[in-house]
């Protein structure tokens, strides 16, 4: 079973426009409503992907029983801690000319130290049953930065391996419980470390200091570019087809998920990231942050492609 912690959750609210222009009138082509949050996300392409998944973090208000009932309806089982003020609904504007997407991400959740410990015992009481946790995205106001650093030693004593997906201050706080894999894609990666990243050596020496920290498995995605992983001894460019694609929002919560599902299935690392690939590939055609095609996905799998580095 997958568990994911998402202590920031979100409702998705996608508008997709002809093209997005700051300060002028537009008029949306489509409206949806979506799972949102990125341990979220991930919970729901696991269940995609054929696998069991708990969603666990800190919810409230009705966006926040809104978000419980969209879970379930996707197969997702949830153990979510109740919470001060509302559970976020961000506004995702898809730029259907342009093929992107803008954010506009309120913080409306607030944490108290006491709901922090109402997660860890929930935690504590999924571990023995999990195959893999994933710890997702940003900390809400409230949030100790040490939340999933604590989340992580929690499952090391369980023997059940971690993979983080955050940045800044939080990430580097957990570093020192050695994750097994860190993902994060560039502008993170710039955001937590400093320093160059916009070449390939520059990017591996990036995520080389993680392998220094204990680290088993650094991922940086890198958009319609594919990823760049490192482990030890070994390293691959992950260069996916192109496509024509709508929306990179939710991209790399579909990457984690195959992966671990991937590895949950006894898949190695090459193969496992082949399928998180496909599956981020597959995840950047649609619009919306919470869907994609596994018949798009299973196709992909077949011309992805990776070198060693």
């Amino acid at each position: 079973m997958i568990l994911t912690v998402t202590p920031n959750t979100a409702l998705d609210h996608v508008y997709e426009v002809e093209h997005y222009v700051p300060g002028t009138r537009l008029n949306a082509l489509a409206e949806t409503e979506c799972i949102g949050g990125k341990g979220n996300l991930v919970s729901a392409f696991a269940v995609d992907f054929g696998a069991r998944s708990v969603s666990l973090g800190f919810a409230a208000g009705e966006n926040g029983r809104r978000l419980a009932r969209l879970l379930r309806e996707r197969g997702v089982r949830t153990d979510l801690s109740r919470a001060g003020g509302e559970t976020r609904r961000i506004v995702v504007v898809v730029d259907r000319k342009r093929r992107g997407q803008t954010w506009l991400l309120p913080e409306t959740l607030r944490v108290t130290h006491a709901q922090e410990r109402d997660l860890a015992g929930r935690l504590a009481h999924w571990l023995p049953k999990s195959s893999w946790l994933a710890l997702c995205g940003s900390l809400p106001p409230g949030c100790s930065a040490l939340l999933y650093r604590r989340l992580t030693k929690l499952a090391r004593a369980c023997g059940v391996p971690v993979l983080i997906d955050s940045r800044g201050h939080p990430l580097a706080q957990t570093l020192a419980a050695s994750p097994q894999v860190v993902k994060l894609n560039r502008d993170e990666l710039r955001a937590t470390f400093g320093g160059p990243v916009s070449t390939e050596p520059a990017l591996a020496r990036a995520l080389g200091r993680l392998l220094a920290e204990g680290v088993e498995l650094a991922v940086c995605t890198l958009g319609r570019e594919g990823a760049m992983v490192v482990t030890r001894g070994t390293g691959w460019r992950i260069l996916p087809p192109a496509v024509r694609m709508r929306s990179s929002a939710g991209s790399g919560d579909a990457f984690s998920a195959a992966l671990l599902v991937s590895r949950e299935k006894g898949a190695d690392w090459p193969e496992a990231l082949r399928w998180a690939c496909a599956a981020g590939t597959a995840k950047a055609l649609e619009a919306r942050t919470d869907h994609l095609n596994l018949e798009a996905a299973r196709s992909l799998y077949r011309r992805v492609r990776m070198r060693v580095l």
